[in-house]
């Protein structure tokens, strides 16, 4: 076998278990087989099954997968545990691979109309609607993403620390279900918030969230980012992006309205893919090159698309072509940074004083 031929191979592998390993997540068996099986007391399908309101049936067909993979333990008669490391890994939010996975059966949803979309004659693109249960895996991915990091590493590295603790109002364009929105506003309590999306689906979800959080210093809107209210001209003190830019219809116009609604004096900070504007630099130098650019082909580039005067950026728009784009909208070049912190190591953040 070549090395092309095995390289395929093991792609069409992990095609075919990563959705087996997101069943496990959305339906708690990960979380069944952990609580009920041990090396000293393995457990069967049945007890799996029932553990997680599942047919026995399905849950023996999975655990025979994960098995065959290699990713759980299996004993001659059939019964099944879990190594601690297993466990440790498929817990809750651990593992950010784990967590991406869940983005493989929601991103196949579109594959007949990307394929639509892709033909001369065909669609522009995807609508955003067509993402429902997108955004609640995205929701799922960057909790697992950001979590640790958000406040005690984020905010300390962009200077806002001391800024938002005293006051002040916030804006976070294209907020999706509110995750980033809601850690503001409970870090900063003094501080009142507004977190915009064009998603119904996911302003719905977010105003949701913050109900059921009981946060009171928080609103969220359905708003295009490339229009936002006429009366927000110098109106806020601090505006943040989280890996939303790039899917825009008009990134170009996102970044012209958060300039003209940041007050001067104010700062933008816009987290968002690393990468280069090359693909070749991008190739050789970035690991997670692949999967983003994947990732883009079945959401970011195809609703960034949708239109006849869209840009098209897609995910890995880099570095080069996000730049130029800032300092079109109206930032001072010598007032835009570029941060690579450790700790979110397959983003950028770009940081932009008005």
């Amino acid at each position: 076998m070549t090395e092309l031929q095995k390289r395929l191979k093991s792609i069409h592998f992990g095609a075919l278990i990563a959705p087996v390993i997101a069943l496990g997540k959305k339906l708690g068996l990960f979380d069944a087989l952990s609580a009920l099986g041990s090396e000293e007391a393995p457990t069967d399908a049945r007890a799996v099954a029932q553990q997680a309101d599942c047919k026995e049936r399905y849950v023996k067909e999975w655990l025979s997968a994960l098995a065959c993979a290699r990713l759980i333990e299996i004993t001659p008669d059939e019964r099944f545990w879990m190594s601690e490391e297993a466990k440790h890994e498929f817990d809750g939010l651990n593992n950010f691979e784990v967590a991406r996975m869940l983005f493989v059966p929601a991103s196949v949803k579109v594959f007949d109309d990307l394929v639509d979309a892709f033909k001369v004659d065909g669609r522009l693109g995807l609508d955003y609607s067509q993402f429902a249960d997108f955004y609640n895996e995205q929701d799922v991915q960057t909790r697992a993403k950001h979590e640790k990091h958000l406040v005690k590493d984020y905010f300390p590295l962009i200077g806002m620390n001391s800024v938002l603790s005293t006051g002040g109002r916030v804006l976070d364009v294209g907020c999706g279900t509110g995750f980033h929105s809601m850690k503001i506003a409970t870090a900063f309590p003094h501080c009142s918030v507004d977190g915009v999306d064009i998603s119904d689906a996911a302003v719905s979800i977010a105003r949701t969230n913050a109900d059921e959080e009981k946060i009171d210093n928080i609103i969220f809107r359905i708003a295009d980012a490339g229009e936002l209210p006429a009366d927000w001209t110098n109106t806020f003190d601090f505006v943040t992006i989280f890996d939303a830019c790039h899917d825009q219809l008009r990134p170009d116009m996102c970044l012209a309205e958060i300039y003209r609604v940041l007050k001067p004096g104010g700062v933008f900070a816009m987290l968002e893919m690393r990468g280069t504007s090359s693909v070749f630099d991008d190739c050789h130098n970035l690991p997670h090159a692949a999967h983003v650019y994947a990732s883009s082909l079945f959401h970011c580039l195809p609703v960034g698309s949708n239109r006849g005067d869209a840009l098209c950026m897609g995910a890995m728009w880099g570095e080069q072509r996000a730049r130029t784009l800032i300092e079109q909208a109206g930032f001072n070049k010598e007032h835009v940074q570029v941060l690579h912190p450790a700790f979110f190591p397959i983003n950028d953040v770009y940081l932009c004083r008005k």
